[in-house]
């Protein structure tokens, strides 16, 4: 199944359940939906940097008017989904780590049960070993809590390793979409039109043209090694 949104009124399809890439040429961006959309704020303002956290969970409840039977309670789940315990709601948000503070801010888009999510760079600032957590996350969200989730980057290596399909968007046309794997295949398209390619694609790309070998493309450089050492 699919869903409609609409980009900066570029009319976009997305596979539901799945995580969907854009790579888009615009850092401002507005989204409109049928369904019931959240976009995951990447800050939250100065003047609630140093406020507790509960009041900020609070406060999202009120400005987005939801009435919930058990705030509470919703609350504490929307913190368990993401993997935070229920004493982050004492703490400041400016005490949290780079990687809480982005599970924190997740939480938040949670409280009103969106079908999907949108997330801009998504693992922007965390280290590699944060970033793998919340990519499991983010799996866990699309394939038990049946969240689609949509990530506007430009970062290519990104998609290429998270996202089961991507959207290339220049100047409000959809340039190319399809499986990762097989659109960063489009090594000369994609070169022409200035778009990045995973590191892992060109060396793969460059052993098959200049040297011949007979390798698949892969998202590991351990499956890429293996299948130079089986071909060579």
């Amino acid at each position: 199944m699919e869903i409609t949104i609409n980009l900066n009124n570029v009319d976009i399809k997305v596979p539901t359940k799945t995580i969907t890439g854009i790579i888009f040429d615009n850092n401002e961006f507005s989204i409109t939906s049928d369904k019931k959309i959240c976009i995951v704020k990447s800050h939250i303002h100065n003047q609630y940097y140093n406020k507790k956290n509960r009041d900020l969970m609070q406060l999202e409840i009120k400005n987005r008017g939801l009435v919930l039977k058990d705030e509470e309670k919703k609350i504490i789940d929307s913190l368990k989904i993401v993997g935070l315990k229920s004493g982050t709601l004492n703490k400041n948000f400016s005490e949290l780590s780079s990687s809480e503070k982005k599970l924190f801010m997740l939480a938040l888009a949670l409280l009103d049960n969106a079908e999907v999510l949108i997330i801009k760079d998504p693992f922007l600032g965390l280290d590699l070993k944060n970033e793998k957590k919340l990519s499991i996350l983010f799996r866990k969200m699309k394939d038990e809590y049946n969240k689609t989730i949509i990530f506007i980057t430009n970062d290519s290596e990104i998609i290429y390793k998270y996202a089961g399909h991507m959207i290339i968007i220049k100047e409000e046309n959809i340039l190319m979409e399809g499986i990762p794997s097989d659109v960063y295949q489009k090594i000369s398209f994609l070169n022409r039109n200035k778009i990045n390619i995973p590191d892992i694609v060109k060396v793969t790309y460059l052993a098959k043209k200049n040297k011949g070998i007979k390798i698949d493309y892969h998202k590991d450089v351990r499956d890429i090694i293996k299948d130079i050492y089986k071909h060579v």
